[in-house]
């Protein structure tokens, strides 16, 4: 009897389960079934082994497809005490699928495990340890893990128990080490690693390198064995053919062998070492080998599969090299590998390259090889649209950074960032302040390093690296008039970010005097330029620049009394801001008092930093991911990255920086997130470390449907949530917004939908106003969405000839319904095919065959509103010899040709 007429019923639910027309159909479908076995099991009758395998092989399906099931159990249970193979075998799987740890039924589950391991017949004691592969928990440990390591290395164990014992032991240290006591038997387990059985070897391999992370010691005589299978399979190949993956033998297993022999110092034996060293010297070069012939002699055409293997083991074994880091022409070799690599036609080769330079980078032998390949690694970062290669090509070049190319690095880093992906910028910023100080030639550049630093990525320089700034420039004498001039001028610019806004306020305020001399730098003309800023910044800022007015006063008399005018309004001396109110009426005293010697005391410049606080450097270098735990030992790349001199983005505590701000919230917007929006409809509008907001949308005719996301990434909840929609033009464009909780608890996101619909033409987005308190403090937040003109384009429902085309081109004729702009390309180079891609994104497909010359692209589309349907012509001219375009848009309406005509050469 075939397995499908065996079951026959249950291939009949799911063949009924997948021919449902809607998720209606399904749940009425799976409802009933609950119902009709829920009534079985009911039944005072008792049903057969066949029936309540088939019923609960039901209850497993459903519960894959996402359904509660809340019975049953007790039945499933049972079927692992019986001793029907099939039966228990159903029961184990729903133990694997639905149980967990801490169920309350482990305990009968534990106990039926128990019994299974102590039988004679092997397919029961298999299952029984699959089981704890799966579920196995501490109170698992307790009851098993020694019945569990008698089975691993009992001799008359067969290999296929063996197996399964190994990788349940490995499942049990990871979850309760306490709970397991290996070490007596550490010596058999290493001995299995002679087995000739390779799935033994692959099992075990697992379970020791775990283990050696805890106890090296007690596994380092592993390493004699590991060596010695490792040039087995890499010379002999004589491996079974089970284990021979694309004509190359037990991939698998020489990964685990190298990545286990990382875990130990290099071999003190010289034959040990020698052969090592020949198996590593034998896995870089077989990269380039040809794959051999057939049985006809022909040259074997080799799939992907076959590189990929070969890979995996070349890179694996390039970690064992600069773990060794002891042989320079194994290290040199792997470098000229790897630098072959960064120009692979594979993103993904690319990035392991990447990541491997990165770590050979940090070895003694091949740093200057790896150096070599600087100008390659320059290139991808500049070529690279994947952010997780660029995040690797940034840290080998961080790791290649030194005294005599810090400039050329620096400034490589400082360019790339002002277009990097926001999810690397905040590292991107920390790496660049670290080089800057660690390899500083001169503190002039040091200050123009930091301040083009704080102006590109203002919003993702945190405060300890500008609290760095200010240390280093009151250290540095020499730099002080440099520092101050160069503040000055970047304070001139009305948009400076208000991290420049606080170095500059605070070094002004300290030697201010020093270009006070300078006509263009007057103290009164110091004053103004902080008063500038002063209401576009938060509190805590204000709180700071006030301490800048009173040291300004005490600097320049001759601006004393209009500093304490500008104290004693009402803005400062009753401001809601306990804290600005305290200070302006406190300075305002102390400006009053008599005595001469007093201003000048309380104020005298600030001494150099003392060294226990100037610990930035260590701190940054300090911000690593969590430790790696037992059961995540990870590649060495990782490792070595960990512990070398990179900086975890993930580690930096951005809450920290914001419980210092005062209670009177900040607003916050999204320019920053907001201009790829005119291209993709999903994606996310605002993100800091404890806060995401995403969107996703679509557009059709002259509606738009919008859900918002907000995913609270802290631990703390998010209360008093209110969001509302600002709309300036709502005669052209109507906003609805379902309304949401006012509460988001940590680790939940919350979904809002938003419905648009464009009447006319519009210039402006609308704006979501989110107000929301975090850890007691308010927060508002501005955020443009992506509800743009351009969204409302659609595409023409029938081709267009080049007559029609250049007849209703013509008809439209030229200003104010033409629109034509010349513009220089900064963001892409100039080229067709990059062109018509990021037109199709716009909404207006580019039409081939219309345009006499080639190169030139044309674009239909019609504009819809609730109004009126708006015909849009496009005629794009790139030139790539000046690396420009030249942009002609006519449509029936001089508005709407303006607000695509700018919204369109936005993205070149």
């Amino acid at each position: 009897m075939s397995r499908r007429e065996e079951i026959r019923g249950l291939y009949k639910f799911i063949k009924d389960i997948r021919a449902a027309g809607s998720p209606d159909d399904e749940l009425k479908r799976i409802n009933k079934e609950l119902a009709n076995i829920r009534q079985k099991f009911g039944e005072k009758k008792g049903l057969n082994g066949y029936q309540k395998k088939k019923y609960v092989c039901k209850l497993i399906f459903m519960f894959l497809l996402g359904h509660e099931i809340e019975f049953g159990y007790m039945e499933a249970i049972n079927l692992m005490s019986s001793l029907q193979y099939s039966e228990k075998q159903i029961g184990y799987l729903f133990a694997s699928v639905m149980l967990n740890e801490h169920h309350e039924l482990m305990r009968m589950v534990i106990q039926a495990i128990k019994t299974d391991l102590s039988s004679r017949h092997e397919l029961h004691v298999c299952l029984a340890l699959h089981c704890i592969s799966n579920i196995g928990g501490k109170d698992t440990a307790a009851e098993v893990s020694t019945i569990v390591q008698r089975l691993l290395v009992a001799d008359e164990s067969p290999n296929t128990v063996k197996k399964k014992a190994a990788l349940s032991m490995l499942r049990l240290y990871r979850e309760a080490p306490d709970q397991v006591s290996i070490r007596e038997y550490s010596p058999r387990v290493i001995q299995l690693l002679t087995s000739p059985d390779n799935g033994v070897v692959t099992s075990v391999a697992s379970l020791i390198t775990s283990l050696a992370v805890d106890m090296p010691e007690q596994y380092a005589p592993c390493v004699p064995l590991v060596a010695t299978k490792l040039h087995r399979i890499v010379f002999a190949g004589g491996e079974a053919s089970d284990y021979i993956y694309y004509r190359v033998p037990a991939p698998w297993l020489t990964v685990k062998l190298l990545r286990l022999l990382q875990l130990f110092p290099y071999p003190a034996d010289d034959a040990e070492a020698a052969r090592v060293n020949s198996t590593l010297d034998r896995l870089l070069s077989r990269i380039k080998e040809s794959p051999g012939v057939d049985a006809a002699g022909r040259p074997v055409r080799p799939r992907i599969n076959y590189y990929n293997v070969l890979h995996a083991c070349m890179f694996e074994a390039i970690n064992l090299i600069a773990h060794y880091d002891n042989s320079a022409p194994l290290q040199i070799k792997a470098c000229g590998i790897l630098g072959d690599f960064l120009i692979h036609k594979e993103v993904n080769m690319r990035f392991l390259a990447l990541e491997s330079l990165t770590v050979m980078g940090l070895t003694e032998f091949s740093h200057d090889a790896v150096k070599r390949y600087q100008g390659e690694v320059i290139k991808a970062i500049k070529r690279e649209r994947d952010p997780t290669v660029q995040r690797r090509a940034v840290d080998v070049l961080y790791t290649l950074c030194d005294s005599e190319s810090v400039e050329s690095i620096v400034n490589e880093l400082l360019t790339f960032l002002d277009r990097a992906d926001y999810s690397i910028r905040e590292e991107l910023v920390l790496k660049v302040a670290v080089l800057a100080e660690r390899f500083v030639t001169t503190y002039s550049w040091y200050v123009d390093v930091m301040l083009r630093l704080i102006k590109l990525a203002g919003d993702h320089v945190s405060s300890e690296v500008w609290y760095r700034v200010i240390q280093v420039v009151v250290g540095q004498e020499s730099v002080q008039d440099y520092a101050a001039k160069t503040c000055y001028e970047a304070l001139l610019d009305p948009s400076a970010h208000e991290a420049m806004v606080n170095v500059g306020s605070y070094v002004l305020g300290e030697y201010g005097h020093l270009i006070a001399n300078d006509p263009n730098s007057t103290p009164q003309k110091q004053l103004e330029i902080l008063q500038m800023h002063y209401p576009m910044v938060s509190a805590q800022t204000r709180a700071s620049m006030l301490s800048t007015y009173v040291k300004l006063a005490n600097l320049f008399p001759e601006i004393k009394m209009t500093i304490l005018e500008v104290l004693k309004a009402d803005s400062f001396t009753r401001n809601s801001d306990t804290e600005l109110q305290q200070r302006a009426n406190e300075y305002i005293a102390l400006l009053r008092v008599q005595n001469t010697d007093v201003l000048p005391a309380v104020l005298e410049e600030m001494p150099a930093f003392t060294e226990e606080q100037t610990r930035l450097l260590g701190n940054l270098e300090a911000k690593k991911s969590a430790a790696v735990t037992d059961g995540d030992v990870g590649t060495f790349a990782a490792r070595k990255r960990q512990a070398g001199k990179k900086i975890e983005l993930s580690a930096v505590d951005g809450v920290a920086h914001q419980k210092a701000q005062a209670a009177a919230p900040t607003i916050v917007t999204n320019d920053a997130f907001f201009d790829k929006f005119t291209l993709v409809n999903d994606g996310l509008l605002y993100e800091n470390p404890v806060l995401q907001i995403g969107v996703k949308s679509e557009f059709k005719m002259n509606l738009g449907r919008l859900t918002v996301f907000y995913g609270n990434r802290s631990n703390s909840p998010m209360t008093d949530v209110s969001v509302k929609v600002i709309n300036a033009q709502p005669e052209a464009c109507k906003i609805d917004a379902h309304s949401i909780d006012t509460k988001i608890d940590p680790s939940v996101q919350l979904k809002q939908q938003i419905s648009a619909e464009c009447i006319s033409c519009f210039s402006e987005p609308p704006v979501l106003e989110v107000r929301l308190k975090y850890q007691d403090r308010p927060v508002e937040m501005h955020l443009k969405l992506p509800v743009l003109l351009n969204k409302f384009l659609m595409p023409l429902s029938a081709p267009m000839t080049d007559t029609v085309f250049f007849q209703k081109w013509n008809q439209l004729g030229g200003p104010p319904r033409e629109v034509k702009q010349t513009i220089k390309a900064t963001k892409t180079r100039v080229a067709t095919d990059l062109l018509e891609q990021t037109m199709i994104k716009f909404g207006l497909p580019a039409m081939p065959g219309i345009d006499k010359k080639p190169q030139n692209v044309v674009s239909a589309a019609i504009l819809h509103t609730s109004t009126a349907q708006i015909g849009c012509l496009l005629r794009a001219e790139p030139n790539p010899e000046a690396q420009m375009y030249r942009f002609t848009l006519r449509t029936s309406s001089d508005a709407v040709s303006a607000v695509l005509s700018n919204l369109l050469v936005g993205n070149f």
